[in-house]
């Protein structure tokens, strides 16, 4: 038995009318769903010398029509290529700076950790 077509009535559907909008409507959603990466402007140990914490300036994440809880769901970290599960790290912002905190221990020499074997991802602008 063939599958069923959905039934759509394009008619009443929230398309734009003419080519144009349109093609504004996919630029502006391809746009938005944009990754960027940075490098940590600064790196810290705290004071057991284990744990790091990753430190952006100036920057801040573009989260408009949805507000979350838990920002490290929509940011990736990096250490030398290999994602780190969103689990071990918690993400802060005061409206100008992004704080990422690690809760556990990531590597076995945390001193020859330098900012660059660090990379974040997501949808993260710079304020200038």
């Amino acid at each position: 038995m063939p599958r069923q077509k959905p039934n759509i009535n394009i008619n009443n559907s929230n398309l734009p009318g003419d080519r144009n909008q349109l093609k504004d409507l996919i630029l502006q959603a391809i746009t938005d769903t944009f990754i960027y990466s940075y490098y940590p402007n600064d790196i810290a140990l705290d004071g057991t010398g284990n744990l790091f914490t990753l430190y952006l300036y100036n920057k801040y994440l573009v989260i408009d029509a949805l507000q979350v809880d838990n920002y490290s769901d929509y940011v990736d970290v990096y250490l030398y290529g290999i994602k780190q599960p969103n689990e071990r790290y918690t993400i802060t912002t005061d409206g100008t700076d992004i704080t990422i905190e690690f809760n556990v221990s990531i590597t076995l020499v945390p001193n020859e950790v330098i900012k660059t074997d660090f990379e974040i991802k997501g949808k993260i602008v710079e304020i200038v």
